[in-house]
């Protein structure tokens, strides 16, 4: 997507201007987007970087059983997400289904209606088998029981689920970075910026929540971490769409150095540890 050279800057051609608030990018021609979306959205950052499926990325599920707290099993669902998605793009069935079972679970202890998870759960494998369907089914249950969270007065689980697969995607791209010495998958983490800086202000409204409060502080080391990041947009072709929260560009230009990026990895290893204690 990118080229690079020895000043650690990813460029393009044309005139660039200063990044807006904006969150993500993808690929050639690619999409900012201003808001983050479900959970298993957030599983297109390691999609087609090529790399293969590696199961010791995926969370520990023997623990999810003895769970109890409301907000760190929101947190978890969201995480499972992810790996849930993960799993899917490798064709996966049994890991896939296992992930799935433990979302019930819980989705259970939370209380979460039973009629998000029936049209779906008998015919499991059938639709791990059929791969589009299978995404379809995924965010599908991921928007109802966002929306059932905000109904019901429970926005504070609903950014915590928020926040449990961004950091378990973001997670995945770390190691899958590290292992395997992807530059792509370093350029996406470091676009994460702007996600982070919305899902922060997003938490920051709930500390009243004990969980939100105890990843305030991580976060803020991780926002401060990627300040020393510098995002640019070309001019050419740069269109923002306001009603949309989107804003569209063409080529982008990323100047760090390389310690600010692997400052960034590390806090991300270690707030993903924090969340299975």
């Amino acid at each position: 997507m990118n080229a690079c050279n020895q000043s650690n800057t990813r460029t393009g051609t044309g005139n660039f201007i200063s990044d807006p608030t904006g969150t993500s990018i993808s690929t050639d021609a690619f999409e900012v987007i201003y808001s983050l979306n479900l959970p298993t959205d957030i599983a297109r950052l390691f999609e087609e970087t090529g790399t293969g499926f590696n199961p010791d990325l995926l969370l520990p599920l023997d623990r999810i059983p003895f769970y109890e707290n409301t907000d760190q099993m929101a947190l978890l669902i969201g995480a499972l997400g992810v790996d849930l998605s993960y799993c899917k793009l490798f064709e996966r069935v049994l890991e896939s289904a296992d992930n799935y079972k433990h979302i019930e679970l819980l989705a259970d202890k939370l209380d979460l209606p039973r009629d998000i998870f029936e049209k779906s759960s008998s015919d499991l494998e059938q639709y791990i088998n059929k791969p589009d369907s299978l995404t379809k089914l995924i965010d599908q249950v991921y928007s109802d029981m966002d929306f059932y969270f905000k109904k019901n007065d429970q926005k504070s689980l609903a950014s915590l689920s928020l926040f449990g697969g961004w950091l378990e995607a973001m997670y995945i791209g770390v190691r899958i970075y590290q292992d395997k010495s992807i530059l792509e998958m370093g350029d996406r983490i470091l676009q994460q910026k702007y996600a982070l800086n919305n899902l922060t202000g997003l938490l920051a409204n709930y500390q009243e929540s004990l969980m939100v409060r105890r990843y305030m502080h991580p976060l803020n080391k991780l926002k401060n971490a990627y300040e020393q990041v510098d995002i640019r947009y070309s001019q050419d072709g740069f269109k923002m769409d306001r009603e949309e929260r989107t804003i569209l560009a063409s080529v982008s230009e990323i100047t760090y150095e390389p310690e600010t990026l692997e400052n960034i990895c590390q806090i991300i290893i270690q707030l993903r540890a924090e969340i299975i204690q």
